[in-house]
């Protein structure tokens, strides 16, 4: 892209002859205009490693209305200019999953690649801030290579509650630790992380706790399931526990299971139906079912997979949601993004007590020591007997989403640090 200034302020002539930056010339052009007419914002580009989730979709509509924003989605979409995205060692990890992981291995034991991003330190030179993720990620430390050679500011979201975790090589321990250092702004999801921070090594001034956002318009309790219960053939008089199994964390979903047989079998809560529902890859899912119906639950369980897109519907068909697990995890996110959704749309929660989960929920959950199925199977009787001790949580839940967890305020809040760090 060859960019030339005309004799007007606010006009620019474009050489269409290079067709490689179009997301960036269509924000320069745009940037160039607006600095010509006195009302510039904050120049962003913000980095991660994964497709953008949907939460994360709905801070970046609500940030753009006060910042310009740039997204660098550096795995599965790499960004515009023709730059290499993707190491030797992360193409060897698509082409095998096991020769990749050793290549990379190797890789991040000499020299800390995990990938490393070619070209991307030029392209950020023209930003006044690059948003990161995580202060161990390579491209964090190209971040930071960036902010030493423009003078540009570099904030980073810490989510993993123990980023020390992946830290097995001095190379990498050595770049986390310079971006910890020099980064002008650490952003935590909760208090608890933000004091594992400091712990670290960052300085207080340098941490700010802002939790993650949600769209509180579209997770909302009206609206109805759009036909989830009808279509997984749940009867309107069954009483639904939504969970997630993932498979870091077997056990977790088979103790739901546990939960259910003893609720099934209790003579306090032989009156209600009671159908798990549980959200699981398709490697899970045999074995599930090879434990629902060694409890004798078999058909009290459904396994099931849904779109982003159709989450909120998902939570509206169920009764209360459970997440477990979160004590036995050494490593995972510090704030879980699926609590504020269900939150918003007013599913009472029952979780596994720890810092983050605690701080999320507030008094709008159950929290439980353990997460074994006795003591699931008793978290979950007051909220299966008890539709007023639903409905309070409900709104409780919701008041808490509408006043923490909106994604518009939330992204005022992050705008706002953005512009202090300009002036600074």
């Amino acid at each position: 892209m060859k960019m030339k200034r005309s004799s007007s302020p606010i006009s620019f002539v474009v050489d269409r002859s290079d067709r490689r930056r179009g997301s960036l010339f269509e924000r320069s052009a745009d940037v160039w205009v607006r600095e010509a007419e006195g009302c510039a914002r904050p120049h962003v580009a913000v980095l991660r490693s994964r497709p953008f989730a949907q939460f994360e979709k709905a801070m970046d509509a609500n940030l753009r209305e006060w910042v310009d924003l740039v997204n660098f989605d550096l795995l599965d979409h790499p960004f515009q200019a023709d730059l290499i995205a993707d190491s030797f060692a992360h193409a060897m990890s698509r082409a095998s999953g096991k020769i990749g992981f050793y290549v990379n291995l190797f890789f991040q034991a000499a020299c800390g690649w995990g990938p490393l991003n070619t070209g991307l330190l030029s392209e950020l030179r023209e930003f006044d801030i690059v948003h990161t993720s995580e202060t161990f990620r390579p491209f964090s430390w190209q971040a930071l290579q960036a902010k030493r050679a423009s003078g540009c500011k570099l904030v980073t979201t810490v989510r993993e509650r123990h980023s020390s975790a992946s830290k097995r090589f001095k190379t990498m321990r050595d770049m986390s630790s310079a971006v910890l250092k020099e980064a002008d702004l650490h952003i935590t999801l909760t208090e608890s992380r933000r004091q594992q921070l400091l712990c670290e090594g960052a300085k207080p001034a340098q941490v700010k706790v802002i939790p993650t956002g949600v769209d509180v318009g579209r997770f909302t309790p009206s609206g109805g399931d759009g036909g989830v219960r009808a279509r997984l053939g749940i009867a309107d008089d069954e009483f639904v526990i939504l969970g997630v199994a993932d498979p870091r964390r077997r056990q977790d979903a088979q103790d739901l299971v546990r939960a259910v047989a003893r609720l099934s079998k209790d003579p306090a809560c032989s009156s209600q139906r009671v159908r798990l529902v549980l959200i699981s890859p398709r490697s899970m899912r045999k074995a599930l079912k090879r434990s629902a119906q060694r409890a004798g639950i078999q058909g009290a369980l459904t396994v099931t997979n849904f779109e982003e897109e159709d989450r909120a519907l998902v939570y509206r068909a169920a009764d209360v949601f459970a997440w477990t697990g979160a004590v036995q995890s050494s490593w995972g996110e510090s704030s879980p993004y699926v609590l504020p959704e269900v939150l918003a749309t007013g599913l009472p929660v029952l979780a596994t007590e720890s810092a983050p989960v605690s701080e999320v929920l507030g008094d709008a959950g159950i929290l439980l020591a353990s997460s074994d199925g006795v003591a699931l199977s008793e978290g979950f009787k007051p909220l299966l007997l008890d539709a007023n001790c639903r409905e309070q949580m409900s709104a409780a839940g919701r008041q808490l989403a509408e006043t923490r967890h909106d994604a518009r305020l939330v992204a005022r809040q992050l705008a706002a640090e953005y512009e202090r760090l300009l002036k600074s």
